[in-house]
């Protein structure tokens, strides 16, 4: 079950910043065209979008994992250890319920637009695909708050422990 889990975690890296580094790519391939060749690509700015957008929702999944999102440490530094713990329990709440809220209004948008037949501008590329991102990042912010809100309640007696890791 480990392998899969370091797997899982590999693939998530490399999705997230595989797209963003194609969608650069293709933005300096944009960029190149237009200005050397004077021949514009308007393909290129909208999946170049369609890129960074995948590969920043995926890569907010690894910045949870990894610990890296932004939080006021200033402030909950001067709280005691006991108030960190339950300020630690109410965000992965939080972050649960709006990644559920995320999770479920992308497939509403996903199903609404899939139903619809809706297209993209340039390239044509049916829109229930684009959106498709908001409910797998639903899912998968989901999923990493649930850990996060595991682990955290796991240390009742440990605040001290969850303030450290946080």
């Amino acid at each position: 079950m480990r392998k899969f889990w370091r797997v899982f975690e590999f693939l998530e890296d490399i999705v997230s910043g595989g797209l963003l580094s194609v969608g650069v790519t293709m933005i300096f391939y944009g960029v190149i065209m237009r200005y050397v060749f004077n021949d514009a690509r308007s393909w290129v700015d909208e999946i170049s979008q369609y890129m960074i957008i995948w590969g920043t929702l995926i890569g907010t999944s690894v910045a949870l994992r990894n610990d890296h999102h932004i939080k006021v440490d200033m402030l909950f530094n001067v709280l005691s250890k006991r108030v960190q713990y339950y300020v630690t329990l109410f965000a992965h709440t939080v972050g649960i319920t709006f990644s559920l809220f995320l999770g479920y209004y992308g497939y509403k948008l996903v199903s609404f637009t899939h139903n619809t037949g809706q297209v993209s501008t340039d390239v044509g590329i049916p829109l229930y695909m684009v959106y498709s991102i908001l409910p797998l990042t639903g899912a998968l912010l989901t999923f990493r708050f649930v850990i996060k809100l595991y682990e955290a309640s796991r240390n009742t007696g440990g605040a001290g422990k969850v303030a450290e890791r946080m």
